[in-house]
């Protein structure tokens, strides 16, 4: 009986969490209340108040003798009339599509099927930065511990370091401001909700200018030594050059953990843990943020298959 408490009470968490389907808004699916600050429609994570309230919930049905029958009778029912066995398999594929480490890697929508304002991708109609991108022709290392992030194809360094060095603080990755999701109709218009996109952030990464090559703030040193940059500087310093979408996918996960949206509050925190300054990237800082976005969609996809076959 614990071990059913300790299950849904994660149920519930994975509930606001979101870790393994990717969130892909559509201005359709939304259901926003007037005044409804981002704080509140994007919060990335649940209060530790309303879990503790779940769970204490669950353990006051401890005493109930009958509960798990009726919960089993429940999930029989809904199971079978309910409609839970599609939607279990469309989760399920979901989740494979996310662990398999390709997002965005599906045929895009036809833009000509699209009439402005019916997207929350401001990028929707810029089809030659959206083609996904397997290999980038980058050469030298790997990113260190890139296997941890079990991604699709290989996460070049220096793909790393091309997207970092045309990064300059939260307000470069996007117009927050003026995103669609901040025109939706009933939501404050003091603090509405700003949503960028994955495939946006790809779009405007690859679009913007390079900045420089970043240095290890503990020596000084440029990232992955100076052979690969004199190597590698003149390709990367490039306009539109080729970027692999698994490193877009690395960078954008540190912040959004799994998600398939970002927020500025949340990207703003990720870039402080591992931008020390001008031109200043703590690399293993990164990685771990790297890392922990991406175990964040693992966590959640191996809950709920241990939730399935329980």
């Amino acid at each position: 009986r614990p071990m059913k408490v300790i299950t849904f009470a994660i149920i519930a968490l994975l509930t606001r969490v979101h870790g393994f389907a990717p969130l892909v808004p559509t201005r359709s699916s939304v259901d926003l209340r007037p005044n409804r600050g981002q704080g509140q429609v994007c919060r990335a994570l649940p209060e530790f108040n309303d879990i503790l309230a779940t769970t204490s919930s669950l353990l006051v049905s401890e005493d109930d003798k009958d509960y798990g029958e009726v919960i089993k009778t429940a999930a029989i029912v809904l199971t079978l009339g309910g409609g839970l066995i599609p939607a279990t398999l469309s989760a399920n594929s979901a989740m494979m599509k996310t662990l398999s480490g390709r997002k965005d890697a599906g045929p895009e929508a036809d833009p000509s099927t699209i009439k402005p304002g019916e997207s929350f991708d401001p990028t929707i109609f810029e089809t030659k930065y959206r083609q996904y991108v397997e290999d980038s022709g980058a050469e030298g290392p790997e990113l260190p511990l890139s296997s941890l992030l079990f991604a699709a194809e290989k996460i070049p360094l220096v793909d790393i370091i091309a997207i970092l060095g045309r990064i300059d603080g939260v307000n470069s990755i996007a117009d927050w401001r003026n995103l669609p999701s901040t025109k939706l109709p009933n939501v404050s218009t003091k603090s509405p909700p700003q949503w960028l996109p994955r495939k946006a952030f790809k779009v405007n990464i690859r679009k913007a200018k390079f900045l420089g090559w970043p240095n290890d703030p503990k020596t000084g040193q440029p990232l992955g030594g100076e052979e690969l940059k004199a190597a590698q500087l003149a390709r990367v310093s490039k306009k539109d050059v080729l970027i692999g979408d698994a490193a877009l996918d690395a960078v954008f996960d540190s912040w959004a953990w799994g998600a398939s949206i970002a927020t500025p509050d949340k990207v703003d925190r990720t870039l402080r843990l591992f931008t020390k300054g001008p031109s200043q990237i703590d690399l293993g800082a990164f990685v771990g943020a790297a890392v922990r976005g991406r175990s964040a969609t693992g966590f959640a996809a191996l809950t709920f298959i241990l939730i399935q076959i329980t």
